[in-house]
């Protein structure tokens, strides 16, 4: 690698976000991870400064290079867990936050990226979500995302650190898998509908979602890691469109052009019905446009996605 590469961490690395972001940076950057390899979805790549190890213990930051860039997707991201275990839940997604902005303010982090969620939101009390919009989160997942989230905030105020805060929408890859939380139907209906099987859709398939391809998501990532206008603020990424669960499946059964009707059974307890990002001030702060339609992406997982 060049000499005159700056070090940037990617916490969770090994994630669907975290891995496409090293994807992205790799040749502009020198590229450090650190994952604890719970929920990986691929191996450490051979050309990262790998570690081994959890956000929980301040410790292990100790061994990291000058680190100049932190992108932190690291989190125990699934409310239902959450819910089983909210200490568990707290311990990561609070104080390992905690720790890397320790780090980061005591080490001079030129800039510190905080992936949050969309569960920070709670029930939507207006369509599009806007970043004024109430936060009131139904998990203990939701609450410590959401609190993680306000330290970035307050770091920023207090130490003058370099913060933003990227609010993902319906997050989905090649790398995703049924038991995603959020994207996971996508990877269930193809699932189905490669085996012969009719997709099955939990309620009436009206509630609708904002689905945005992980590429656009780290386009966004980077560029806020250069504007400066983004310091101390929490932006969506989205698509800024939705769709319905029926039309989802509709889509998926057409791109594989099979005949098939979805099956419907009772609704989720808890589910959230609407859901939609606005992203104005994403296009207006980091002239973000999301470019991957949502058809051209179902028929890229669709004809690419590993069962």
């Amino acid at each position: 690698m060049a000499q005159n590469k700056k070090n940037i961490l990617i916490t969770g690395g090994l994630g669907q976000i975290g891995y496409h972001v090293y994807l992205r940076l790799r040749r502009k950057y020198k590229i450090c991870i650190l994952d604890n390899k719970s929920s990986a979805k691929v191996d450490p790549p051979e050309d990262v400064f790998f570690i081994e190890g959890d956000i929980q213990d301040y410790k292990i930051l100790e061994s990291l290079p000058n680190i100049k860039y932190i992108i932190h997707c690291a989190a125990q991201i699934s409310p239902e867990k959450s819910v089983q275990n909210p200490i568990y839940d707290a311990e990561v997604n609070i104080i390992g936050t905690l720790n890397l902005l320790e780090y980061a303010r005591k080490n001079h982090v030129t800039k510190f990226i905080h992936i949050s969620s969309a569960a920070t939101y709670g029930d939507p009390q207006f369509l599009p979500i806007t970043e004024n919009h109430p936060k009131e989160p139904l998990s203990p997942y939701g609450l410590s995302k959401l609190t993680a989230e306000n330290y970035a905030l307050l770091y920023s105020e207090l130490f003058d650190l370099d913060t933003t805060v990227l609010l993902p929408f319906n997050v989905y890859s090649l790398l995703q898998k049924e038991n995603d939380p959020y994207a996971g139907v996508i990877y269930k209906f193809i699932k189905r509908i490669k085996e012969g099987n009719p997709p099955v859709i939990e309620g009436d398939g009206l509630q609708t979602r904002d689905f945005i391809h992980v590429e656009d998501v780290v386009v966004a990532i980077e560029l806020a890691l250069t504007q400066s206008k983004a310091k101390g603020i929490v932006l969506n990424i989205g698509s800024g469109e939705t769709v319905t669960i029926n039309e989802l499946a509709q889509h998926l059964i057409s791109i594989s052009g099979k005949k098939l009707q979805p099956i419907h059974t009772d609704s989720r307890k808890g589910d959230i019905r609407e859901s939609c990002a606005s992203i104005e001030l994403a296009q207006k702060i980091l002239g973000f446009n999301p470019l991957v339609k949502l058809k051209e992406g179902l028929q890229e997982l669709y004809e690419k996605i590993e069962l």
